[in-house]
């Protein structure tokens, strides 16, 4: 996943390395965050961000290494820097974005949801318990970065696809590592709202299905949606090299 990066995300990589990694000295992990950032040192990153914005992609084994950590502990993985990069970008949308939250477009008063029976402030509270699920929660960080990745290798089209919602996409990022084995560090769960969130990231035109409901249309093309099923122009089945060609240099970093 690649960020723009600025001056005053700085704060936020530190405050989010803090909190996972508290035992650390501050040099010690804001240097080895430069490192995964492909910096040489943090006054090389700082320097650069004093010219104005860079592009970033994180090396979690790097800033892995740096600090004595293992990246792989029984399936599990330490990605704190590319959780750290996603977290950066998310919040900018959520930021933009009030209505949203895993669920999607979210709201206290959406007839589909089983809580209107509760009383307004209740609504209210469980709202923003799950906006601020989105904001600070690693597992959204990690569908959103795997949403990202899935329609980063998307095509735009000039109209909305009402063919397929942002439901239907969140399942074809899922089956990414599902059914053709892709990202594993990332998990195999993107919500709806992770989804849409990715989508505003990477400049797609967002439109909600309805007033009322969860989900969005894209202007996203159904050539390429198809084809991350592992279906082209000459396959009738699914077939996982057609996958591994659009997303295998992006799973090599990931891994």
């Amino acid at each position: 996943m690649r960020i723009v990066l600025t001056s005053k995300d700085l704060l936020s990589i530190k405050e989010y390395l803090h909190r996972k990694l508290p035992t650390h000295k501050p040099s010690l992990r804001i240097e080895a965050a430069a490192r995964g950032l492909h910096f040489a040192t943090y006054a090389g990153l700082r320097q650069a961000l004093s010219a104005g914005p860079v592009i970033v992609a994180a090396d979690d084994r790097r800033f892995c290494a740096e600090l004595g950590l293992p990246f792989e502990t029984e399936n599990t993985f330490n990605r704190f820097l590319s959780r750290t990069i996603a977290r950066v970008e998310l919040h900018r949308i959520l930021d933009a974005h009030a209505s949203l939250t895993q669920r999607g477009f979210d709201s206290a008063w959406m007839r589909v949801s089983c809580e209107m029976a509760k009383p307004l402030n209740e609504r209210l509270a469980l709202l923003k318990e799950r906006r601020q699920e989105a904001y600070e929660d690693d597992w959204s960080f990690d569908q959103f970065e795997l949403a990202w990745i899935y329609l980063s290798r998307q095509q735009k089209i000039k109209s909305i696809n009402r063919r397929m919602g942002s439901y239907g996409l969140k399942h074809r990022a899922e089956n990414l590592m599902r059914e053709f084995g892709h990202f594993r560090p990332l998990g195999d769960y993107v919500s709806n709202g992770m989804l849409i969130a990715a989508a505003y990231a990477l400049g797609f035109e967002v439109r909600s299905i309805a007033p009322d409901n969860y989900n969005a249309y894209l202007n996203i093309s159904m050539v390429t949606v198809n084809r991350s099923r592992g279906r082209d122009v000459r396959s009738i089945t699914e077939d996982p090299r057609v996958v591994a060609t659009m997303y295998g240099d992006l799973d090599r970093e990931a891994a």
